[in-house]
């Protein structure tokens, strides 16, 4: 049976693989799944507070009705860098389900020294090494380039790739749907497909937007593909596949802007957003989520930056299969403007 590792955000994914785990980002469970709205209602029941984040209730759901090898197991929350909620969701899952947890923790001050002793606590827990995580790094580099060639093809050919492909592609790469060999060679398959359609491509005139703030649950890409507008820029979902050079896995999970302050977090944003040439900027924010005041921060420093870019807040709570009438107007109203 093969050894599961379960986490709540990105994790250096490269310890799991080299400690012979299957990775499984719980996110892309609950959000792929059909039954987005039933998992949420489910951990409602069960006692969490309407007004807690949709996402972390999805996932003590998805958790709720897996199956649990207590001896292969493991479930790793990321509290500091992402979610203090994850830290509760770790008692409960090891209080209902006995399989072993661990806490990553991404260093406040990015320091190289601190991410290294992090990773090195994280290799001892999975029963591995430094030394050899650093080795499944460099086999996954080649897999790394190619979601950075997608991400290129997406913004340099507006409409080749839809925003929802780019999303999906990228946020997979947190966990790499647990087969890296297999993700590498559909990759290239669809990667070649599109090769191949670029000479005849003439998909002009689509507008260019920008997508900020956590993977959204609710189908935004699709709604702005359907009205000449293409999501050309998924950044944290591009920051999900760690496409950057890297040297290190310290200097990679250091670089990597998610888990740290929001003004290195859009500085690093707002440089992709120029060389881009995006028409707007939406924003997308979770309710209930801290992250829901990062976009006064945001605000500001696109108004020093980009004066001229049209940008647009939306906020969702619960999965919903399509956009609300209310949403909808605004999104067109948005895009009128551009």
């Amino acid at each position: 049976m093969k050894k599961r590792a379960l986490f709540t955000t990105t994790v250096p994914v490269e310890v799991i693989f080299a400690a012979g785990y299957t990775p499984v980002d719980l996110n892309n469970v609950f959000v792929s799944g059909a039954e987005c709205q039933r998992l949420v209602e489910k951990a409602e029941c069960c006692g969490f507070p309407g007004s807690s984040c949709a996402w972390i209730k999805g996932l003590y759901s998805v958790v709720s009705e897996m199956d649990f090898d207590r001896d292969n197991d493991v479930f790793i929350a990321v509290t500091q860098g992402d979610c203090s909620n994850a830290k509760v969701l770790e008692e409960i899952v090891s209080l209902d389900t006995g399989i072993k947890t661990f806490i990553f923790n991404y260093p406040v001050d990015r320091s190289t020294e601190a991410m290294i002793s992090e990773i090195g606590r994280f290799a001892a827990f999975l029963g591995t090494s430094v030394e050899k995580s650093e080795k499944k790094g460099a086999e996954l580099s080649g897999l790394r380039k190619k979601l950075r060639r997608l991400d290129e093809l997406s913004y340099l050919n507006p409409g080749l790739v839809t925003g929802f492909e780019n999303h999906v592609w990228l946020v997979s790469s947190s966990d790499f749907n647990g087969d890296p060999e297999l993700f590498e060679k559909d990759l290239e398959r669809f990667i070649r497909d599109l090769e191949g359609k670029m000479p005849y491509f003439a998909r002009q005139g689509r507008k260019k937007i920008g997508y900020l703030g956590v993977p959204p649950i609710i189908p935004v890409h699709q709604f702005f593909e359907e009205r000449n507008a293409t999501i050309v820029f998924n950044e944290i979902q591009r920051e999900f596949s760690m496409s950057d050079d890297a040297l290190s896995l310290a200097e990679r999970y250091t670089q990597y802007t998610y888990p740290y302050s929001s003004v290195f977090r859009f500085t690093k944003a707002i440089r992709e957003i120029k060389a881009r040439k995006l028409d707007g900027i939406v924003h997308y924010v979770q309710s209930f989520c801290h992250r829901q005041l990062e976009d006064i921060i945001l605000r500001k420093m696109l108004a020093s930056d980009c004066p001229e870019l049209p940008v647009l807040t939306i906020e969702a709570d619960k999965p919903l299969s399509k956009i609300d009438h209310r949403l909808a107007t605004r999104i067109e109203a948005f895009l009128e403007t551009i």
